[in-house]
């Protein structure tokens, strides 16, 4: 029996940027490997996700510079969170991970031009834009010919269960389950970074704007559990307690969403604490939550 990887967050978020783009250069170049390291780093990302939530609070707070391979890593990270709530066992966690984490590969397919281009597309741009899904898909069925539901998952990965999406216009269960959870992952975190035309936005804010906006493009089951996933104090949020303390959500607790865990980093006085203080909001009755902190404001 293989041995089990080893959990630490900070090194598989590392080990996924490397063979993110080891790959992203073998694909340029237009020559086929072997995917193995890259099932292997997903698998890692799933098992540290099993054991705590460093790697999604660092999905959600990771600074905001646009990055082609970060999405993907953030896409894999918030996808296999999706899967857990939604009760995917471990090797439906590492596969979902692994399609999550090549999601985007028909990009590297597409010219540096396109892709660092300032401003928005034209429509002659969005048409090769939107080229990017099959391309990865036509990849991957050499590069992982023995399975055949991956590049079925790349292809589908814009599509939308209301016929929204490209580059069939699919409907409804057509859309492979594990393509609308990568969709809906790959939007929060586009909605999370910052753009030239907008601001990035927090995870509550974002979650409110995808209901608001996607409603009809995500199934009901979907958008349920990415508000559960989030809660109304998502994990890596920061927070101004009714003592005028600041601190961030690091853990939430089902059924009390307004009462999470939060690691207090700064006094009611307004200065730092050497080492932050854990306060566990449904142990604390007198201290609550009395507003979302833009710590970029305090700093």
């Amino acid at each position: 029996m293989a041995a089990e990887p080893s959990t630490h967050a900070n090194d598989w978020y590392a080990q996924a940027e490397t063979s993110l783009t080891d790959l992203a250069e073998v694909v340029r170049t237009q020559s086929v490997c072997a995917l193995a390291e890259v099932r292997r780093v997903a698998a890692g990302v799933v098992a540290s996700l099993a054991q705590d939530e460093v790697l999604f609070v660092r999905a959600l707070t990771q600074p905001n510079k646009p990055s082609l391979i970060g999405n993907m890593i953030h896409t894999a990270i918030f996808a296999t969170m999706i899967g857990q709530r939604m009760g995917y066992q471990r090797r439906e966690l590492d596969r979902l991970a692994f399609a999550a984490l090549v999601h985007d590969v028909g990009m590297f397919r597409l010219s540096d031009e396109l892709l660092t281009k300032a401003g928005r597309w034209s429509d002659d741009d969005l048409v090769h834009l939107r080229r990017h899904p099959t391309l990865g898909s036509e990849w991957l069925a050499q590069a992982a010919v023995d399975d055949p539901w991956l590049h079925e998952v790349v292809a589908q990965e814009h599509e939308r269960v209301d016929g929204s999406g490209y580059p069939h216009g699919l409907r409804g269960d057509q859309v492979h389950g594990f393509a609308q959870i990568i969709a809906i992952a790959d939007v929060l975190d586009a909605m999370l970074r910052s753009r030239p035309t907008r601001k990035a936005l927090q995870a509550h804010a974002a979650v409110r704007l995808l209901v608001s906006r996607e409603k009809a493009a995500f199934s009901a089951s979907l958008l349920k559990t990415m508000i559960q996933l989030l809660s109304v104090f998502p994990v890596g949020t920061h927070v101004r307690l009714s003592s005028w303390e600041i601190g961030r959500v690091i853990r939430t607790n089902p059924g009390t969403p307004l009462r999470p865990v939060v690691a207090v980093t700064v006094d009611g006085r307004g200065g730092p604490l050497p080492t932050p203080r854990l306060v566990d909001l449904c142990q604390d009755p007198e201290l609550r939550i009395i507003e979302i902190f833009d710590i970029t404001q305090w700093q």
